[in-house]
């Protein structure tokens, strides 16, 4: 019982290329903007710390 995969065409194809580049665009940007603010929360708090130790 061999099973053949039907034809897959261009146009097809190249929407699955699409919607995994979306997926995998969403998946960096989401891991991008939660780096961007854990940074930006981290600096944030290194000058208050800094501006403490100035007072």
């Amino acid at each position: 019982m061999s099973q053949t995969k039907p034809y897959l065409d261009s146009e097809h194809y190249r929407q699955m290329l699409v919607r995994d580049g979306e997926r995998r665009f969403r998946e960096w940007h989401t891991a991008f903007l939660k780096y961007q603010q854990d940074f930006t929360r981290q600096t944030s708090q290194s000058r208050q710390t800094e501006q403490s130790r100035q007072t």
